[in-house]
């Protein structure tokens, strides 16, 4: 079991359609658990549903909303058909693979050819 995780490519957060996205999953899984990023290429983001954990030190990590692969795929088919069409079909497709061989799905990578993601936001939006 893993966490709901979205890959949208080939757009921003100044999409009128994204801030309708991430409002509606934060209307379904709460206000506070929406987390979003600009993707490692910097033309597509990431969104993770979670929750912040602030360590001893200071610093936080997110923790994955526990998810089985079903749910996940239900959830990210929502968002690669209309009204949306954000989830990466390539991605989608993969998971599919894993999946079915057994494998975890909804991996997001903070690095991808040598660069780095931007940092983890709340979403606080209300589009």
């Amino acid at each position: 079991m893993s966490g709901l995780t979205f890959d949208w490519d080939d757009t921003s957060l100044e999409n009128p359609k994204v801030g309708k996205a991430l409002s509606y999953l934060s209307q379904e899984f709460g206000w506070g658990k929406v987390w979003v990023r600009v993707s490692s290429s910097g033309t597509g983001l990431h969104v993770i549903i979670a929750e912040p954990e602030i360590n001893m030190d200071l610093t936080q990590n997110l923790v994955p909303e526990p998810m089985d692969s079903e749910m996940q795929f239900h959830w990210r088919k929502i968002f690669s058909e209309d009204p949306w069409n954000l989830e990466c079909r390539g991605r989608f497709i993969s998971d599919s693979a894993r999946a079915q061989a057994g494998f975890t799905t909804s991996r997001i990578f903070g690095v991808k050819n040598g660069e780095s993601c931007g940092p983890w936001n709340l979403w606080r939006g209300t589009a």
